[in-house]
């Protein structure tokens, strides 16, 4: 597989140069890090339901090791950001704490299920950014060395 693009998709102004600040490095810093601390947040909110609700009888080690876990994984994941592979990693994950979340309440899926289609969104934000970096479509592609 070649890495020619058509004619027809290039930017108007060339393909230009490599990008002067790498925009899949700020990505992952800013998308992905944000997102995988606001899931941490929300998944240790869960643990206060698990505990009053229905007089505590969801309050069982199963459970509390679904969440912990989940929350363990998200702060793992958070040294691996710069990583090509975390993205989908992720998503995988993500799948199996909406399975796990079924087993444990309904309101833990739905945090997994929410936050999955965020990163189904960052995704394909990223793989946007790939396509405009390689047709050249990014303003800093074009700027002047100095």
């Amino acid at each position: 597989m070649s890495n020619q693009v058509p004619e027809e998709e290039i930017s108007p102004l060339g393909l230009g140069h490599a990008p002067v600040k790498d925009p899949i490095k700020s990505f992952n810093g800013m998308v992905i890090a944000s997102s995988l601390t606001m899931e941490v947040i929300t998944l240790i909110l869960a643990f206060p339901l698990l505990y009053k609700l229905y007089d505590g009888t969801l309050w069982t080690p199963f459970n509390i090791g679904v969440v912990g876990g989940l929350v363990a994984f998200h702060l793992i994941m958070l040294a691996f950001v710069s990583r090509s592979w975390a993205l989908f990693t992720i998503l995988v994950v993500q799948v199996l704490g909406i399975v796990l979340g079924l087993m444990v309440h309904w309101s833990v899926a739905a945090i997994m299920v929410v936050f999955g289609l965020e990163w189904l969104l960052a995704a394909y934000l990223r793989s946007s950014l790939v396509a405009r970096m390689k047709r050249g479509y990014l303003t800093t592609q074009h700027l002047n060395k100095s």
